[in-house]
């Protein structure tokens, strides 16, 4: 017996519109599983399933940050945002004298 989709056994992600309709699905499933119709899932299957939903919501909420204000990154080599020149620098003392002559 092939599994059913992610999610298709799930009552609360059924997509019926009155309340007899969901009880009737609840029902039908309970059935089903106390029969031994509906083979329960492998743990390695259901973490895949698991780290895919995980992803997917990740890649959701980056897009949904990027929306806002995109992030730009520069591609390859370069200087930090504000370099400055450490023989440029001016280095202030004691009494605030000038040390970097």
């Amino acid at each position: 017996m092939p599994s059913p989709q992610s999610g298709a056994d799930n009552p609360r992600q059924c997509s019926a519109g009155s309340k007899s309709e969901v009880l009737a699905n609840v029902f039908a499933y309970l059935k089903k599983s106390m029969a031994g119709e509906i083979q329960p899932e492998p743990k390695q299957q259901r973490m895949e399933r698991q780290a895919d939903s995980l992803a997917d919501s990740q890649l959701w909420h980056d897009n949904y940050r990027a929306s806002f204000l995109p992030a730009f990154q520069i591609v390859g080599p370069h200087l930090p945002h504000k370099y400055t020149d450490d023989r440029s620098r001016v280095r202030l003392g004691r009494f605030g004298h000038r040390t970097s002559d």
